[in-house]
């Protein structure tokens, strides 16, 4: 099985805008492909992430490090959360990204996890 991250980069402004009401309405419209995946087994682990804003960046050039707080870029779109799955294919993937509905402008990005073994100390 190859590992697969999926990513989702959205407008943190727009998304923030949305009454609570309709954030809620938007989370449940993406139970079917959050429970094909779960119920299939092969869901890792998922999170949304904070809107870049609050997120820090460490910039290291010629060897010296610096921080910034965010956001970091021009972009319109930040990357406001992911899913870790695990999958026979890269079809088998893109079969579940098509459960993912339109909720709002956004873009999913999904990238093979590199299978190597690594130790954390």
């Amino acid at each position: 099985m190859n590992r697969y991250m999926i990513l989702i980069h959205g407008d943190d402004e727009a998304f923030a805008a949305l009454p609570p009401e309709q954030i809620a309405q938007m989370l449940e419209q993406l139970q079917p492909f959050e429970e094909t995946v779960q119920r299939e087994g092969n869901l890792i682990s998922t999170h949304r992430l904070h809107a870049a804003s609050q997120a820090t960046l460490l910039k290291i050039k010629g060897g010296n490090r610096s921080f910034t707080d965010g956001p970091f870029t021009e972009s319109k779109e930040q990357l406001g959360g992911y899913y870790l799955v695990e999958a026979t294919s890269k079809e088998q993937v893109l079969g579940w990204l098509n459960l993912i509905p339109a909720l709002m402008d956004s873009t999913i990005e999904m990238r093979q996890v590199v299978d190597e073994e690594r130790s954390v100390p």
